[in-house]
């Protein structure tokens, strides 16, 4: 009976032994393995700050917009306690997408870390995004149809300066074309149009079918259209009357008047968002559209 007792005292002991042993090795382990998941984590949220410091990059004109890959080396670009290595830029302009990967390097008492981060990022225009606004509200009849957004009571009110860059004066001063008091279906409606009335109550009429213009077009009065056709941007400050068979391909921006007096599209009228229309206006007058991104999607080089 004895010597059971002292086998089982022996037993007891050598697992008690056991058990500290392995309690001491894991207790080792702990601080390695929190120290190693810091380092990762720091990685990361270096990476996530490069990625932010590259749309700023974006945002500010720094790096150049244009179909293809662009990457920026950096040396001693220390931010917490890490470096950014890299950051690079692939922009596919057909769909305005742009793949922003950011390279990092964290550094702690035992690792180093080096951590990619990718973020998807849309580019648009931002106040540019729909077919149609206005201050006032847009009823659309008959056979007529708008593709694209329809943006209508504009709260803040449509603001000239704030999407041209250029206030109406500045715009007036570096028309290409003026009109004022124009005739019915008046030719010459490229680059940039101006026109305007010296008297309240006129108004812009196109009622041929066949009559085209392009670029950006003000119209500092009225407009009715009940024909032709225009590629770009049409800013009327006054109110629009649309009937008939005639095309729109851009954008359409209606202040409405004093009131805020309702737009009405009617006929065979087709007014189309066209995106590359608008850039396109903008570029051959040499102005520049605000832009916002949009994070389509963040993942981690694992």
């Amino acid at each position: 009976m004895g010597k059971l007792l002292i086998v089982a005292i022996l037993v007891i002991g050598s697992i008690f032994a056991l058990i500290i042993i392995s309690v001491h090795d894991k207790t080792e382990e702990v601080p390695e393995l929190a120290s190693s998941n810091l380092a990762e984590l720091q990685a990361k949220a270096l990476c996530r700050e490069a990625l932010v410091y590259g749309m700023k990059n974006i945002n500010d004109g720094t790096v150049p917009i244009s179909t293809g890959t662009n990457t920026q080396t950096y040396t001693n670009f220390e931010v917490m306690e890490g470096t950014i290595d890299s950051i690079q830029y692939i922009v596919n302009t057909s769909n305005d997408t742009i793949e922003i990967n950011s390279y990092a390097t964290y550094q702690s008492e035992a690792d180093i870390i080096q951590h990619k981060s990718t973020a998807l990022i849309n580019r648009f225009p931002s106040n540019a995004q729909g077919a149609m606004y206005a201050n006032g509200s847009i009823n659309v009849g008959g056979s007529a149809d708008i593709t694209g957004a329809i943006i209508e009571n504009c709260d803040p009110p449509l603001d000239f300066e704030g999407f041209f860059g250029r206030t109406m004066a500045q715009m007036d001063s570096i028309a290409d074309n003026h009109f004022i008091d124009p005739p019915n279906n008046p030719e010459g409606f490229e680059d940039i149009t101006w026109v305007s009335f010296a008297n309240e109550g006129g108004e812009l009429m196109v009622t041929t079918e066949g009559w085209t213009g392009s670029g950006i077009l003000v119209v500092d009065g009225d407009a009715q259209f009940s024909g032709g056709s225009f590629d770009g941007v049409m800013w009327i400050t006054g109110d629009l009357f649309i009937n008939g068979n005639n095309g729109f391909d851009g954008a359409v921006y209606v202040e409405g008047g004093i009131h805020y007096n309702d737009v009405i599209v009617l006929g065979n009228c087709q007014i189309t968002y066209d995106y590359a229309a608008i850039l396109a206006a903008f570029e051959d007058a040499t102005l520049s559209l605000d832009y916002g991104l949009k994070i389509l999607s963040i993942f981690e080089d694992e």
